[in-house]
């Protein structure tokens, strides 16, 4: 029991706490380069949104805007309900990047102009909300039925599973209007100039049709309204903790510091043990938190919840997450770095 150091473990026990903030964080980070852009709200800088208001029958037609790139009539705005079926937006064009899909097959350009009533729908929300009927499945939105002819999602959780994307000619067949949220993306900002500008030209020239232009503002994930007041707030608690447990630790440990530079250890070889120490206990938090994460996610409540749905372990988390604990680690050693330069050998010695 003579190695055994009360603040050290307690410095452990404040990174493994921290360690769920490090991983939850660079989880959005990493999901940001891992999934289909275009469909889960993290749209390139040079993304065109446009607002069209119509007061007299104009419909838009995106496949005589130019080539490579997807148009799509947002239809819901807010934040997703995961417990509900979630339509994110009618999809225009076929040649540009389709999401990653479970089985069946993304829209042909064919089948987007179709007045036939198709979608491609999330996994989640297949399960809980298609109709099967003569062999076919279905999803109903505003009392139109939609022949299912795809089932999108990836291996690890994403806003694919629980979105639903409708094909442009079913959607608007019947209607004379198309007043709503527009988005343009591609892979080239030359296209979606060039689709912008069409549009716009489309737009201003018809009667009694308003072209509003929108700036798109690109963010990572927001969670619910608690946990983004909680989260700053508790991270700035548990840092602060760490900082503090790290001052008695070097306190507990002051005699053998104290030994080490009477014997002729120099400072750098001090501070570099002391940076170490807490790089190793912050890895210790990590690898606890990573095995609590992947315990939680079979906890229906937590696998379920906003946060927990999203935060899937993979490698380019892992990555991440190591690189915010060793930086994490390092800044917060400075304190217990400062408080061993000022140690008085003799004084400790005595």
């Amino acid at each position: 029991m003579k190695n055994f150091n009360i603040n050290g473990f307690m410095i452990a026990a404040a990174f493994f706490l921290a360690s769920f903030f490090v991983i939850i964080f660079v989880n959005q980070l990493a999901m940001n380069k891992t999934n289909n852009r275009n469909y889960d709200m993290f749209n390139g800088p040079e993304t065109k949104k446009m607002r069209v208001t119509c007061a007299e029958p104009f419909l838009l037609s995106p496949w005589d805007y130019g080539n490579d790139f997807v148009i799509y009539d947002i239809l819901t705005e807010s934040n997703i309900d995961y417990d509900s079926d979630w339509v994110r937006a009618v999809y225009g064009k076929g040649d540009f990047p389709t999401p990653e899909m479970k089985s069946g097959a993304f829209f042909t350009e064919e089948q987007m102009r179709s007045s036939e009533p198709l979608c491609v729908i999330g996994s989640n929300v297949a399960k809980r909300s298609a109709e099967k009927e003569n062999g076919e499945e279905y999803f109903t939105y505003e009392g139109k039925r939609y022949r299912i002819i795809g089932y999108m999602g990836t291996p690890a959780a994403c806003d694919l599973d629980v979105m639903v994307m409708l094909n442009w000619g079913g959607y608007f067949d019947g209607k004379n209007v198309c007043t709503g949220l527009y988005q343009i993306d591609s892979d080239r900002s030359s296209a979606i100039e060039t689709a912008f500008t069409n549009a716009k030209e489309d737009i201003e020239a018809a009667e009694g049709v308003e072209f509003i232009p929108l700036v798109f503002k690109s963010t990572i994930r927001s969670f619910d309204a608690y946990s983004r007041a909680f989260y700053p707030i508790a991270l700035i608690m548990l840092f602060l903790s760490v900082i503090v447990l790290s001052i008695f630790y070097i306190k507990s440990v002051s005699y053998k510091i104290a030994v080490k530079k009477l014997v002729g250890f120099s400072m750098p070889i001090l501070f570099s043990e002391i940076v170490m120490r807490f790089i190793a206990y912050a890895f210790l938090g990590l690898a606890l938190a990573f095995v609590s994460i992947v315990l939680l996610s079979f906890n229906e409540t937590y696998a379920t919840s906003e946060i927990g749905y999203f935060t899937a372990i993979t490698p380019l988390t892992v990555v991440y997450a190591a690189i915010a604990t060793v930086t994490i680690a390092v800044v917060l050693s400075l304190v217990p770095v400062i408080a061993v330069y000022r140690i008085d050998t003799s004084e400790i010695i005595k």
